[in-house]
């Protein structure tokens, strides 16, 4: 065989089950580039590839850090029996939520009202005409399998019965929902301000902080939202919620006490045992909400924590262009989930000598039996002063001790372990990371040269016209990105006098209102491929701060007189979702305190 033909037929070998994903700059979508499977990428190419074989979209969302994604992939989609069954039946499509977030939330949508429950990895089936027909989170292979065969077997013969169902529910579904888009008599969102506070503390955990009695998640555009309106309120018992809460998060399992920073959720309702991905947009939020309660309740710990979290981003976030990544994962490069953090008592024992194994068994009680296969995570289990008490020497010398000890390990953490990172630079992500920046500027004249780099970066992706979505491609962004880039270009420009920055902020803000905000309606994303779905007079919070209520916060910064009237016209257009769900809007409604 000549060379040129053996060297093709290598090629051709290792690239055997490469498909459209292969090297794609989202880290996430990358990793299933060399599945058997087909996957392609959402856009107009699949659906057309749906209508024109008459196939069923079988779309299937997740992202780097999500550890039931990777499981699911090398269960079913590293699989050639699944993968042989999805090439021939169905046209396949591999989403990176972070980088499609406005179809990521529209099936979110459909999967929790048609299965109670929803999450990721999302996986839904579609109708060449863009309906979705039935959905479901992580399912095991065999499952999986089952669910392929008989979904291709009832679309084969009952195809018109199943597209008319498919149109039924997303008709039912947007029925829905606008009606909580109807108007009512409240002329103002003063009143349902008011209401804020008493309706949070409904759901607050007045025992262990945060909201819900299961899982923690930070829900910090709430937390943010009670903390502004309480202030004029001054409920007392939303005070110590509040204090509570802040404590639990910064002491307990959902901060990483060795370099800072915070996870995603804890499994459990007592902050102990968190789910280990750190995603930018949590720490980029954290220190905004820290920073404002340590003025509030003249808390140094807090803005602590706040610089802290700034640290962090700094330095295990910071990504090329001087811009931040999306995600660390929530398994190390072993495949372990939260191994990355974990620590045995052997391992403790040969990096650390007998006085410092001493303070970190104490102080993190992580002398206790394992309650995760790699170990314990490090967690305040007492206070400096009784640590001192405890070891009969100085607070100040432990708090020494304790910094000495958080850095030797955290050095050793660097240089023996590995955790895998989303490098993605996201726009909106980055927006929200320089308001964070911003405020802490107020503090720490050392963090302009961050803010300043990011801020360039984040003027780079605007050309005057559009605003990109990310660093890696020139896809136009969403209303979250131009939203929360304008706010951190605005927040920076006040903070640091660049007047350029707060051009360029209301140049942003102005294009988004004219693209995004239509008859009294946003639209969330410039190229939605499905049938055109509810028309949202108001944008709830997520885990994050709305788009909304971000454009409607830069739009006040920029005193721009026709921005401001729009500001105004939104806040004065009060629908039934905004009165049945203060909850769900904390954001937009404490931007008129």
């Amino acid at each position: 065989m000549r060379p040129f033909l053996i060297v093709l037929s290598i090629f051709f070998a290792l690239n055997l089950n490469a498909n459209q994903l292969e090297n794609h700059s989202s880290p996430y979508l990358a990793l299933h580039g060399n599945d058997p499977v087909n996957w392609m990428e959402w856009g107009k190419p699949a659906l057309e590839k749906a209508k024109k074989e008459n196939k069923l979209l079988f779309v299937s969302i997740g992202y780097f850090s999500c550890h039931w994604c990777h499981v699911m992939q090398r269960e079913s989609y590293a699989d050639k029996g699944i993968a042989k069954k999805l090439n021939k039946n169905y046209i396949s499509i591999k989403v990176d939520r972070e980088l499609n977030p406005v179809l990521d939330k529209r099936l979110i949508e459909f999967v929790q009202v048609t299965n109670g429950t929803a999450g990721w990895p999302l996986n839904v089936f579609i109708t060449p005409d863009g309906y979705p027909l039935v959905g479901a989170t992580y399912m095991p292979r065999e499952h999986f399998s089952n669910v392929l065969t008989q979904l291709d077997k009832k679309w084969k013969t009952e195809q018109v019965s199943l597209s008319k169902q498919a149109k039924s529910m997303s008709d039912t579904l947007i029925a829905m929902l606008e009606k909580q888009e109807q108007p009512v008599d409240l002329k103002s969102i003063k009143p349902l301000s008011e209401n804020y506070v008493n309706t949070a503390m409904q759901y607050a955990d007045t025992l262990q902080g945060g909201f819900g009695q299961q899982r923690k998640f930070p829900q910090i555009p709430q937390l943010w939202a009670l903390l502004k309106l309480n202030k004029i309120e001054k409920n007392k018992e939303a005070d110590e919620f509040l204090n509570l809460t802040l404590t639990q998060m910064a002491q307990q399992g959902l901060h990483d006490e060795l370099a800072g920073g915070f996870y995603r959720y804890t499994t459990d309702p007592d902050w102990e045992t968190p789910h280990f991905e750190k995603m930018i947009y949590t720490n980029a939020m954290m220190p905004l909400l820290y920073f404002d309660a340590a003025e509030q309740y003249n808390n140094d710990s807090y803005r602590t924590t706040a610089m802290e979290t700034l640290q962090f981003l700094k330095d295990e976030m910071r990504g090329q262009s001087n811009a931040f990544i999306a995600s660390l994962s929530a398994v190390d490069d072993k495949g372990e989930e939260g191994g990355y953090y974990l620590w045995q008592q052997e391992e403790l024992k040969k990096v650390l000598n007998t006085h410092e194994l001493k303070i970190a068994n104490l102080y993190w009680n992580l002398d206790r039996a394992n309650e995760l296969s790699a170990g314990n995570l490090p967690r305040q289990n007492m206070t400096i002063d009784e640590l001192a008490k405890k070891l009969k020497i100085p607070p100040m010398q432990v708090t020494q001790d304790i910094l000495n000890l958080k850095r030797k390990l955290k050095t050793h953490r660097n240089k023996t372990r590995v955790i895998p990172r989303d490098t993605k630079l996201l726009a909106g992500m980055n927006g929200l990371t320089l308001a964070a920046f911003s405020r802490g500027l107020t503090y720490e004249a050392s963090l302009k040269p961050t803010g300043e780099k990011l801020a360039q970066f984040l003027m780079n992706l605007w050309n005057g016209k559009v605003l990109h979505r990310s660093a890696a491609n020139d896809k136009q962004g969403t209303l979250y990105d131009y939203a929360a880039v304008s706010w951190g270009l605005m927040k920076w420009g006040k903070a640091s006098g660049d007047d350029k920055a707060i051009e360029i902020a209301t140049a942003i803000a102005t294009t988004a209102w004219d693209k995004f905000y239509k008859n009294n309606s946003w639209i969330e994303s410039p190229d939605s491929l499905l049938p055109e779905g509810i028309k949202q007079a108001h944008i709830a919070d997520s885990a994050l701060i709305s788009a909304e209520a971000l454009l409607l916060e830069a739009s006040l910064l920029s005193a721009e007189p026709k921005l401001t009237l729009m500001v105004s016209n939104v806040l004065n257009n009060i629908t039934r979702s905004l009165e049945t769900d203060l909850f769900g809007y904390a954001s937009l409604l404490s931007i008129t305190k």
